[in-house]
């Protein structure tokens, strides 16, 4: 029966379709998936539950098929491209953030190049960025090609420039739109500001008091920053 786990077979996606039936449920966020289990039953379910949230997080780590492989990630980046492109499709406000790793062992000025144009052209919503620092008893431990930490930072710096660009200027291209956000909490520099959090997962805050606070309101963006948007309550 859909909408319940009844089989050993059961999907990601039945899982999000089982939940979402559970009555009372107004948001569901999960926190990551792997792009080689973003399969299209998955991007359906969250195209057709209204409760789940339109934000996922989708670790890239590179741009670069070689150095992708190397990291044993088992996909390339055609096919991440091809997600993004199927996600914004089915959910055309969803909010894509990822994770960006720079500077893996062997990685060359062109891969680390292929990783600034894939940031480029996805125009993430934002990321988490690092510079690759050796783990021991890793297998990236014994690769060859170590990379000194001048190089990494230096590369690390211009993606983090590129990506804050970006995600500036996705913030300010949506001022003017009304969000629905939940309410967590009275600004711990304002009491007579709340924040709180829509639901592409963007921070707001906005005008309001603590009775607000574990409540859903209509929020319209009136300025867009880095870390999401000042609002006015609807």
């Amino acid at each position: 029966m859909r909408g319940n786990l009844t089989s050993c077979s059961a999907d990601f996606a039945d899982l999000l379709r089982a939940v979402s039936a559970v009555p009372g449920i107004e948001r569901i966020r999960f926190t990551t998936s792997h792009p080689k289990d973003l399969s299209d039953r998955l991007i359906e379910a969250m195209r057709d539950l209204p409760n789940v949230c339109e934000h996922i997080h989708l670790a890239v780590q590179s741009g670069d098929d070689e150095v992708l492989r190397r990291m044993n990630r088992k996909y390339t980046s055609s096919h991440f491209r091809e997600r993004v492109a199927a996600l914004r499709k089915a959910v055309p406000d969803i909010a894509i953030t990822t994770d960006f790793l720079v500077g893996f062992p062997g990685e060359t000025d062109e891969q680390f190049e292929n990783t600034m144009r894939l940031a480029e052209e996805v125009r993430f919503d934002a990321a988490f960025m690092f510079a690759y620092n050796v783990i021991p008893n890793t297998a990236a431990e014994k690769l060859d090609g170590q990379l000194t930490k001048k190089v990494k930072n230096a590369r690390l710096a211009r993606l983090i420039e590129v990506q804050n660009r970006i995600t500036c200027e996705i913030n300010k291209s949506q001022v003017g739109n009304v969000y629905e956000v939940l309410v967590e909490g009275v600004s711990s520099k304002d009491k007579n500001r709340v924040t709180g959090l829509t639901r592409q997962n963007k921070t707001v805050n906005f005008k309001g008091d603590a009775g607000l606070v574990g409540k859903l309101v209509n929020v319209q963006a009136t300025e867009g920053h880095l870390y999401g948007y000042v609002g006015e309550l609807v």
